[in-house]
């Protein structure tokens, strides 16, 4: 069965630190902000984190948790 973007990307999210670019070139979505705030808006724990590129950019980086007593 063909995996949609939307699954692609959680399964990105749930490997580890992710940002738009890695989404991107891994066949996830172009518009990894946008994801995030759906996933979100269903219920969906996620981090956020300010990432240094090595060409000196500033770009956010998300990553899945697993739900808690201090996050649900």
């Amino acid at each position: 069965m063909k995996q949609t973007k939307l699954q692609r990307t959680v399964q990105l999210l749930r490997k580890g630190w992710t940002t738009a670019l890695d989404s991107a070139l891994a066949g996830g979505c172009m518009s990894l902000s946008q994801r995030v705030g759906e996933l979100e808006r269903e219920g969906a724990c996620i981090a956020r984190k300010w990432v240094d590129t090595k060409g000196g950019a500033r770009v956010m980086a998300y990553r899945w948790l697993k739900p808690t007593e201090w996050t649900a």
